[in-house]
């Protein structure tokens, strides 16, 4: 009998974990199993990723666009205390809405073997679904998103409502068993699914680029791709540095791939660092790895991760990693320096240091792509799917299992 198993997360724009879904859901095998998709952002235009689902896979999405739009309008003028309460009573409604609708489509799609949370949307009324057996995967350092000791100790009660925990590198399945000692035995790693044969040829298409970008990818770069964030990605640190590199006549450009709710701040920033001659913005494009592929390295300057999976990216185009050493990711990723180079959280002094000498260092930049080509076969789709579907086997048949015990 085919497996049948909700999957749900909370986008289908453009996003690091919204492209490993992605990717999860065209290598499994749909042959056995039926997979139902739950998202929760229904974002109209912003599903970039729509048309990439396989047709097999239903989708239901659990919140309307115009609801969402409406929170996010509230939420973007919160300085406005009418609006500050508005935003707060949406959101009490998105919630009620979206239990309200999962528990409808679960009841039309009848009996579930499997639940995965994909992103923890669920977790805060997960066991009001009744589900036979869950999974939640777990993609950030707990302690730098969530912060305050009290949100950090509700959301391990919360994760004790998940029969399984997958956390997507070996330091955040440590980090969630030190701060939660009880998940001990519940915690499991499983990297992050990547298709090198399509980031490779993606990375020699330059079809969708406009004249002018045709240019400009002939120019000597470094690359950053990221949500344009001056919190977790820290933009700042990594402009800083630049401007080291701009006055100590390296003559190379930075482009920044993305877009974000700060990106305003990031140029008012290029501005005051006076690197409007150094600095490119290219915006948000779904073909990023033409960028990387054609450029001389690849910097990430993030405060925290789960498993930033756009390092492992630039591995497949052959690109040497320059990466803050943040939790959680780059040092796991990168093999603890061995395949790329770290630096310390918001030193930028060290990060242009780095920068300045790696440039300069042909035989080291050579060294460190044999390394990183061996190293990136570990996040092979191959690889990772077979240990998608041995994990979803096991948790089935236990749950089979415990109920033949029962009868």
């Amino acid at each position: 009998m085919i497996k049948k198993i909700i999957l749900r997360s909370g986008s289908l724009r453009m996003g690091g974990l919204e492209r490993v879904l992605v990717e999860v859901l065209q290598t499994i095998d749909i042959k056995k199993y039926k997979i139902i998709l739950f998202i929760e952002d229904d974002s109209g235009k912003e599903n970039i990723f729509l048309k990439d689902i396989p047709k097999e896979i239903k989708i239901y999405f659990l919140k309307s666009e115009n609801l969402m739009r409406k929170t996010e309008f509230y939420r973007n003028n919160r300085e406005n205390f009418f609006y500050r309460i508005m935003y707060n009573i949406y959101m009490e409604l998105e919630k009620k809405i979206i239990l309200k609708n999962t528990k409808k489509y679960i009841k039309e799609i009848g009996e579930v073997d499997l639940f995965i949370d994909y992103d923890w949307g669920a977790v805060k009324y997960i066991e009001k679904l009744k589900l036979k057996k869950t999974i939640v995967w777990i993609h950030n350092s707990i302690p730098n998103l969530l912060k305050k000791a009290s949100k950090i100790k509700r959301f391990g009660k919360n994760l004790e409502k998940y029969d399984k925990i997958i956390a997507i590198c070996n330091e955040m399945k440590n980090e969630l068993e030190n701060i939660y000692p009880n998940l001990k035995g519940k915690v499991e790693k499983i990297y992050n699914p990547f298709n090198f044969e399509r980031i490779k040829k993606l990375s020699e298409d330059k079809s969708q680029l406009t004249t002018y970008e045709k240019q400009m990818i002939k120019e000597e770069y470094i690359v950053a791709i990221s949500r344009l964030d001056t919190v977790q990605k820290d933009y700042l640190t990594l402009l800083k540095a630049f401007k080291i590199l701009k006055d100590n006549k390296i003559n190379k450009k930075l482009y920044i791939v993305g877009n974000g709710p700060n990106e305003n701040d990031i140029k008012k920033m290029v501005k005051e660092l006076e690197l409007e001659e150094k600095v490119e913005f290219i915006g948000l494009t779904k073909n990023p790895y033409v960028w990387i592929k054609n450029s001389i390295l690849f910097v990430h300057s993030s405060k925290y991760e789960g498993l930033p999976t756009v390092l492992i990216e630039a591995m497949i185009c052959n690109k040497i990693v320059v990466s803050s050493d943040c939790p959680t990711g780059p040092r796991e990723i990168l093999d603890n320096g061995k395949c790329g180079i770290l630096y310390p959280v918001g030193d930028y002094k060290k990060l242009a240091d780095e920068l300045i000498k790696i440039l300069k260092d042909k035989e080291k930049m050579n060294a460190l792509l044999i390394k990183l080509i061996k190293r990136r076969e570990e996040f092979n789709k191959i690889t990772i799917i077979k240990q998608y579907e041995e994990l979803i086997e096991q948790e089935i048949n236990i749950k089979l299992k415990r109920a033949g015990e029962k009868n």
